[in-house]
């Protein structure tokens, strides 16, 4: 992420842990959720999805949760609210997969394994990242409507957003709309809600610092506060594609405006790519977690084409978990658009129950299996070369014949 020149890198992560109030002291086993939202969606949009979820492992599976745990990216939601005054223009969909390992890095004492990822959209593709830097630290990811793919609808979803309406006299100017748009009558009315209270925020902002000239532009009474969104237009539609046209504010070198992406994957004449979904595409055969990807039957991103293909490929390759061969790699379709947790989240949430319910099976033959061989060795053995690596490593090298003295003249 480009930040201001000649600071320190000063960008901050609003996180949200959640508790379940009836499992303040967990057990070993109770799982933890790493949540991933979608580009320019606050995480706390996700709260249905997670209530749906906690019933379902509870009620139908008797598993418990930890916690859960979510970050908006650097510039989306709060934290981008926490950081705007010094994002800029270039951010890139690596950053968060690296956040996300720190914070668990950071509260590590707090998030034992069992460890599941469940994201959605950009947060799939931040979840699969994550799991690639570090093959076995999530047990098992749910990736929903992922946008991984070589080609894509980011183009399009940011030609749209760029004309979108951000500006409104008051939040209940904003709310009512809302309620009343075609576009979000898919989205289930829980979803909305969370939407309107934290999507949206007062100005002034950096984006309009002036109060009354945004009163002004917004049509507001005398007694109304404008609000707009939360994630400014220009975050989200540099999330969705980055310019590969020199622009010097990216300050990126226009020799370099193609750094990323790989011969053939640059089509010059669109003006915008995003590599790190390709990246991400032609990596899913390296995927270790098992998989479960849950699929939107009309989503632009998913068709079945798309959706058999990374079902073939997701885990078959070097380090991968086996693929769906093995019963590792799954999918769902629900009947929805992209915004599967938005639109069905409570099918969402049971389908991901089930997954979750069956991997934790999973976790626990392998973790009794794991502790069964570690505690039959002796403290030396776990440590120290072993008679297979002798084997393995070849015999010691054979030592050079003594020379001769050489005869004296």
């Amino acid at each position: 992420m480009r930040a201001e020149l000649g600071r320190e890198n000063e960008l901050k992560l609003h996180v949200k842990q959640y508790i379940p109030k009836d499992n303040l002291q967990p057990k070993a086993g109770d799982v933890t959720i790493i949540g991933a939202t979608a580009n320019a969606y606050p995480k706390e949009i996700h709260e249905p999805l997670w209530d749906d979820f906690y019933h379902s492992l509870k009620t139908k599976f008797g598993r418990k949760i930890r916690s859960i745990w979510i970050a908006d990216p650097v510039n989306t939601g709060q934290s981008g609210v926490m950081n705007e005054n010094i994002l800029g223009p270039n951010p890139s969909w690596f950053d968060h997969g690296r956040d996300l390992m720190f914070l668990i890095n950071q509260f590590q004492d707090d998030i034992p394994h069992p460890i599941i990822g469940i994201g959605h959209s950009m947060g799939a593709g931040h979840l699969a990242h994550l799991a690639l830097l570090h093959p076995r630290l999530l047990d098992a990811v749910v990736l929903m409507d992922p946008v991984i793919q070589l080609g894509g609808a980011g183009q399009n979803w940011a030609h749209a957003s760029t004309y979108r309406r951000d500006l409104w006299p008051s939040r209940d100017n904003a709310a009512e709309g809302m309620r009343r748009s075609k576009g979000l009558q898919a989205w289930d009315r829980r979803c909305l809600e969370k939407f309107i209270e934290h999507g949206l925020r007062e100005v002034p902002t950096e984006v309009y610092p002036d109060l009354d000239v945004a009163k002004q532009q917004a049509g507001s009474e005398k007694d109304q506060v404008p609000v707009t969104l939360q994630t400014t237009k220009g975050q989200e539609q540099y999330n969705y594609i980055r310019p590969i046209y020199h622009d010097p504010r990216t300050l990126v070198k226009e020799e370099d405006r193609f750094l990323g992406f790989a011969p053939g994957d640059v089509k010059e004449e669109e003006g915008f790519g995003r590599e790190e979904k390709i990246w991400f595409y032609r990596r899913l055969p390296e995927l270790q977690p098992s998989t479960l990807f849950v699929f939107g039957e009309k989503s632009e991103v998913s068709p079945r084409e798309a959706r058999e293909e990374k079902l073939r490929i997701t885990g078959t390759g070097p380090g991968g978990n086996g693929g769906a061969a093995r019963g590792r790699v799954q999918s769902a379709v629900i009947e929805c658009g992209h915004l599967v947790p938005l639109e069905k989240p409570k099918e969402d949430a049971e389908i991901c129950a089930a997954f979750v319910g069956q991997e934790l099976k999973r976790w626990e033959v392998d973790e009794a299996e794991r502790k069964q061989v570690w505690q039959n060795l002796t403290r030396r053995e776990r440590v120290d070369l072993n008679d297979l690596w002798r084997e393995h490593v070849g015999p010691p090298p054979a030592r050079p014949p003594k020379q001769s003295e050489k005869t004296k003249l």
